[in-house]
């Protein structure tokens, strides 16, 4: 690889300006593809083929990839709206605050007071501040939601299958000096 190749790349890599908001067109493909791949790709697991659906593995990765696909996949439709919401409230969240965050940049960059250039860069930092931390909640809530999809999947119908197998009994012992009783699962 010469210079030049080394040059075309790294330009391949600079995120193009559309209004304000920077976008990387081909990174964010590059990952919906990858993703793509992670829940079709996956081998099947022997505990998933004796059910419909897919494997638990792979309703965890959908799960992580598009917020509740997972619960959705596994008929938990109100742990779905409710995993959904929040993750997508966390988003629209972190989007305002990158909004603000930047705004008070501009601004900050435009003023001349230095009073008022740094009231300008506390605020922009404070809502860098924020959106750390709802982008930190965010990651929490995936991973929340992507292992719930794998334990909902992987146990199925057990409470279903607890309910059916469960049984009372009842016995006397041949000499007749013990009683015993209680439930079978």
């Amino acid at each position: 690889m010469n210079l030049e190749d080394f040059k075309s790349f790294r330009r391949v890599l600079i995120p193009s300006e559309v209004g304000s908001i920077p976008t990387h067109s081909r990174q964010g493909l590059l990952v919906l593809v990858a993703a793509a791949l992670c829940t079709t790709a996956v081998p099947r697991d022997a505990r998933a083929d004796d059910w419909e659906g897919p494997s638990p593995f792979r309703r965890a990765v959908r799960s992580a990839v598009f917020p509740a696909w997972g619960q959705v996949t596994n008929g938990k439709y109100k742990k779905a709206a409710v995993l959904f919401t929040f993750e997508t409230y966390l988003l629209t969240r972190v989007i305002q605050e990158t909004r603000a965050a930047r705004e008070w940049d501009r601004i900050a960059a435009g003023e001349t007071d230095p009073g008022r250039m740094e009231v300008a860069e506390a605020a922009a930092e404070d809502h860098y501040g924020r959106r750390r931390d709802l982008f930190f909640w965010g990651i929490v809530a995936s991973f929340y939601g992507a292992i719930d999809a794998y334990v909902d999947a992987y146990l199925g119908d057990f409470e279903k299958d607890l309910e059916e197998g469960r049984e009372l009994f009842a016995g006397v012992a041949e000499d007749g000096t013990s009683l015993e009783f209680g439930v079978r699962f």
